[in-house]
């Protein structure tokens, strides 16, 4: 039995490092290079809520990175639609819409070298105490704004992959 598990584990590691495989999360475990965030600074385009959040989280997984020679420029939109209606007429529960437009931006010569967007959504119940639908709302514009921050990472990383690809092939 022991045998047989360390058989596959061999296996599968020969047939991930064959294909080419780079873990994201771990990237310089076993030789790879890392996903250099730390040469992105986030600047927003507006000061609302969303964008707080949208930053505090990026800063959060990327640094709180100055003189860089890239910086990520967000533009959020935030909606809130009705999803459930009861008999009174009253929304019980709501979808909250965050569409983040962003760009990498060079530092130096200000030029745009990769655009993309995000689209993500939370829904949240609205209970019939106003509070309790204030502090659902807060919960869930967080829950977007992680949720926007991990998707606009991996659009990144993915952005990165394929340039050092591209270096790599010429």
């Amino acid at each position: 039995m022991k045998l047989i598990r360390t058989g596959l584990i061999l296996a599968t590691t020969l047939v991930l490092t064959a294909c080419g495989f780079k873990p994201m999360h771990a990237p310089t475990a076993f030789g790879g290079k890392t996903v250099a965030m730390k040469n992105i600074r986030v600047e927003m385009q507006a000061n609302g809520k969303i964008d707080f959040l949208l930053a505090q989280a990026l800063r959060a997984r990327m640094g709180d990175n100055t003189g860089t020679s890239y910086i990520l420029k967000i533009k959020p939109e935030l909606k809130r639609h009705n999803l459930g209606i009861g008999a009174d007429d009253v929304a019980s529960r709501y979808d909250l819409v965050l569409e983040s437009e962003f760009e990498l931006v060079d530092a130096k010569t200000g030029n745009v070298v990769y655009r993309d967007d995000v689209h993500t959504v939370s829904t949240f119940g609205a209970p019939r105490d106003p509070y309790g639908t204030v502090a659902a709302q807060n919960n869930a514009e967080e829950q977007v704004a992680a949720e926007a921050t991990d998707r606009i990472i991996a659009r990144l990383a993915r952005y990165q992959a394929s340039t050092e690809k591209q270096t790599a092939d010429k």
